[in-house]
């Protein structure tokens, strides 16, 4: 059968009266398709007549399908009339609350896809879908990547309804909306975006559905996908949209004006607008009282500022500036090199490197020997090329205190950017010294100040304070107390920052 499509690949043939055409259709589209049951019944009494059902293996409830449906359809349908079937075995035969007509192939298609039972009747030119979905997940796990001491342990999962759910059951308001969309002319990829109507600024809310209808491919597997094709930085390091978990984190993102991005079979949910600020704020950073927070953030901010730098400060101190250094400080890291037949810039690399393939390593075995690898391999190789004189303590001391200080940036995306501005850093100190290590912090802050994310400056509120009458900041590296912090980020339409009003 010669079967038209347009360029989306949607069938554009109509649903044909006659039972075997619309059976041949659907024959033809799923041929070698194992995973699709076809099955055609008769029932009525008096009047009888050919209904035919089709739907995709483990994406329904099976057991509803056959005891309630099918059971019913067969044994209580003996006063089917002669005319007006179709209306009749929808409202009288299928017991399901979840029920739609479709009039056209491509909408077949897309609900047995989408896990949807669809049944066609003969002599009609339209089909019932039955949504009595019962696909295998996961439930609601346990968040793993941003583990907190307080509040919620819940995580997102692959399924888009289940996250949908998680975010509804924490925001119960009818200004928030959700709105979904397919992607992926394969795949057809639920992908949903969730917002406080009132809140959320519209411009926001508009530029991220318009960059989600810019193009066209063939699949989407998972949400960073879509964070690289919506992106407008391509060759930054730094991401454009805040990726998390945690159920907690994106329902406080929405009531902050932000927009929650969905996508099905990803656990990971996207967070725009995003800043800088906002990727050293940890979950439980709202959970705890102000003055452990703040100290948890100067530590983080610490940390980030070591891994950027401190490699790149060692060498540029160790080779071009060791008159900074205490006598005895200098006789020190002097000693400690002796007998090493590398320069300091080619023991950075080499340990960084080491370090590199450990964390690789560790990040693709399974849990327990991951674990085993990081921690055994690095004790293993540090002391072995110690003691074979390939590299000195110091370095070791220098790349692990590094590693360590980069782990504690709460996202990985955001961290994973800091390793690599930390190479240049190293190769420009190595090479020009204190000169050559200024150069490469001011070149990472001024890339820095020229970064937006959907319209909001990187580095706010460290740039543009006044947006907001310098609010941002009480949130910032301190945090103030939370009677404070009365006033939502610039993220919210300016009618709508107020959020806490306290009775005198």
């Amino acid at each position: 059968m010669d079967i038209l499509h347009d360029h989306n690949n949607k069938v554009t043939v109509p649903i044909s009266q006659v039972l075997s055409e619309n059976i041949d259709v659907l024959e033809c589209l799923f041929i070698n398709c194992a995973d699709v049951i076809k099955q055609k019944i008769t029932i009525g009494g008096a009047n009888k007549v050919e209904i035919y059902f089709i739907y995709i293996d483990n994406m329904i409830d099976k057991k509803l399908l056959e005891e309630d449906t099918l059971r019913y359809l067969k044994y209580h349908m003996d006063d089917l009339p002669e005319s007006g079937q179709f209306d009749y075995i929808k409202d009288k035969g299928l017991r399901t609350a979840d029920l739609g007509d479709l009039i056209t192939m491509d909408k077949v298609i897309e609900s047995i896809l989408a896990g949807d039972t669809v049944i066609f009747v003969e002599g009609s030119d339209k089909a019932i879908k039955v949504s009595i979905r019962g696909m295998a997940n996961r439930g609601v796990p346990q968040a793993e990547n941003e583990v907190t001491v307080r509040g919620s342990k819940e995580a997102f999962s692959e399924v888009l309804f289940i996250n949908r759910v998680l975010l509804r059951r924490r925001i119960k308001d009818t200004k928030f909306k959700i709105k979904q969309m397919k992607v992926g002319t394969r795949t057809k990829t639920d992908v949903a975006i969730c917002y406080l109507e009132d809140v959320a600024k519209p411009e926001v809310v508009n530029d991220i559905e318009k960059r989600l209808k810019n193009f066209v491919i063939d699949g989407i597997f998972d949400s960073g996908m879509i964070e690289q094709l919506t992106e407008r930085e391509h060759y930054s390091p730094f991401p454009e949209f805040q990726a998390t978990e945690r159920p907690d984190k994106a329902a406080s993102a929405i009531t902050e004006g932000r927009v929650v991005v969905i996508v099905d079979n990803s656990p990971m949910v996207l967070l725009l607008p995003t800043t800088l600020n906002a990727f050293f704020q940890a979950s439980d950073d709202a959970y705890n009282r102000w003055e452990v927070a703040t100290f948890s953030r100067v530590l983080r901010y610490i940390a980030a500022f070591l891994a950027v730098a401190l490699p790149g400060l060692y060498l540029a101190v160790l080779n071009f500036e060791s008159e900074l250094l205490s006598s005895s400080l200098s006789l020190s890291f002097a000693a400690a090199r002796e007998g090493v037949p590398f320069s300091a810039l080619v023991e950075v690399i080499i340990m960084e490197i080491a370090f590199e393939l450990l964390l690789e390593a560790g990040i693709r075995l399974p849990g327990p020997m991951g674990n085993t690898i990081g921690i055994v391999g690095g004790l293993i190789i540090g002391d072995a090329a110690v003691a074979a004189n390939l590299v000195s303590p110091m370095i070791v001391i220098i790349v692990a205190l590094t590693a360590i200080s980069a782990f504690t940036v709460p996202n990985e995306s955001f961290a994973n950017a800091f390793r690599l501005v930390r190479y240049i850093i190293i190769f420009l100190s190595a090479w020009l010294g204190l000169y050559g290590f200024s150069i490469g912090v001011l070149l990472f802050l001024i890339h820095l100040c020229g970064l937006k994310s959907f319209g909001t400056p990187y580095l706010l509120p460290y740039v543009a304070s006044n947006i907001n009458g310098g609010n941002e900041l009480k949130d910032a590296i301190l945090k103030e107390p939370a009677t404070k912090l009365k006033v939502r980020p610039t993220f919210a339409r300016k009618q709508q920052r107020k959020r806490l009003r306290m009775d005198k």
